[in-house]
């Protein structure tokens, strides 16, 4: 009988393979291992060494970068640099920028100094603690002045105040530099205090690096330099003792070119009512602040009530207001309960440099 086309045609029968015998869903994923293993090494191997190339030869800035991202907006990733929780002065989350910061620091063979940034970030902006500028309530910037002179104080004034209180370090006390990293690692700004002579010197004398009228200003700006490489991380400086100093636009300028130069603020303390630090600065373009009020002229409990009430209305009034004092227990102890009445009181506690014009 001869073949029909379907006969010619048709392919011989298929034989069982080894895996035909198993059911299905088996041989799927029987497929889904050998895929894994051919697969995923290469591309799981090829990531790491991504990974360690990148930990390797990833430029020198970055963590630097990453430090700077948490000072800004807290070590809570993920918040808002204008959000207003940021303002709540007793967050001591808040973490500041790591002194000294490179960008911002020229080496010396004696010691560091601040310096602006190739970038133009300038210290006293690098160091500044984080403040939501959005804020529309008045600001209060209160300054404790004279630490790093005694231990008990000192320690007080950092551990016992909020952190949004500025503290105001003596540049000739023996281990100010540690003082002020301690504070900084707490959340205080700080401030270098800078000793300038009185007007009544040599009576009153603050040390062997004071600024003198009768100096040549090379002598003076040596001086300055010595002191300013006495710590790191600070905002701005300023001086307690400088009536004299400070009311002598000629002796003045120099200390002014040196802030303008290095990128700090400058904390008029108004310690003469002819200061020349605030009109000196703000004509030159320096930011400066300038105190409203002295809180610790009369110790009493009910003078320094009054005081913190002046200070307030001043807020009030002009939309900032700065409160400076010396470190002594019963203001520490005044202010702590003070301060804490602020919020319901519709007014924010602001670092000094959120003060600045």
């Amino acid at each position: 009988m001869s073949e029909s086309v379907h006969d010619i045609f048709a392919l011989p029968p298929r034989r069982e393979t080894f895996l035909a015998r198993y059911p299905r869903n088996l041989k799927l994923s029987l497929a889904a291992v050998i895929f894994a293993l051919i697969v995923l090494p290469p591309a799981w191997i090829h990531g790491q060494l991504h990974r360690h190339a990148k930990s390797i030869y990833a430029p020198s800035f970055s963590k630097a970068k990453e430090e700077e991202r948490l000072s800004i907006s807290g070590n809570k990733v993920g918040t808002d640099i204008n959000a207003p929780a940021l303002n709540d002065q007793d967050d001591r989350s808040v973490k500041l920028i790591p002194a000294p910061d490179s960008r911002v620091t020229e080496d010396t063979a004696e010691g560091s100094l601040p310096r602006i940034a190739e970038d133009g970030a300038r210290p006293w902006q690098v160091y500044a603690r984080p403040f939501n500028a959005a804020d529309k309530r008045p600001r209060i910037a209160i300054v404790v002045t004279g630490l790093g002179m005694s231990r008990a104080i000192t320690d007080q004034a950092i551990t016992q105040l909020p952190p949004t209180v500025t503290l105001s370090f003596n540049a000739q006390g023996a281990v100010v530099g540690a003082w002020g990293g301690r504070a900084r690692q707490d959340g205080h700004e700080i401030l270098l205090q800078i000793p300038m002579e009185p007007y009544d010197y040599p009576r009153s004398d603050s040390g062997p690096n004071t600024l003198l009228t009768n100096l040549p200003n090379s002598e003076n700006l040596a001086r300055l330099s010595r002191l300013l490489r006495r710590a790191t991380g600070y905002v701005g400086i300023t001086t307690i003792f400088g009536s004299n100093f400070a009311a002598d636009q000629t002796t003045f300028a120099p200390v002014l070119q040196v802030a303008q130069d290095r990128g700090l603020m400058l904390l008029d303390s108004r310690a003469t009512a002819h200061s020349v630090v605030t009109d000196m600065s703000r004509r030159a373009g320096v930011p400066v602040a300038t105190v409203t009020q002295r809180l610790d002229t009369d110790l009493s409990p009910e003078a320094i009530a009054a005081t913190l009430e002046d200070l307030e209305k001043t807020a009030r009034q002009k939309g900032r207001a700065v409160g400076i004092t010396e470190a002594t227990p019963v203001i520490i102890a005044q202010l702590q309960t003070w301060l804490k009445t602020l919020p319901e009181h519709g007014i924010a506690l602001a670092p000094l440099s959120a003060t600045v014009y």
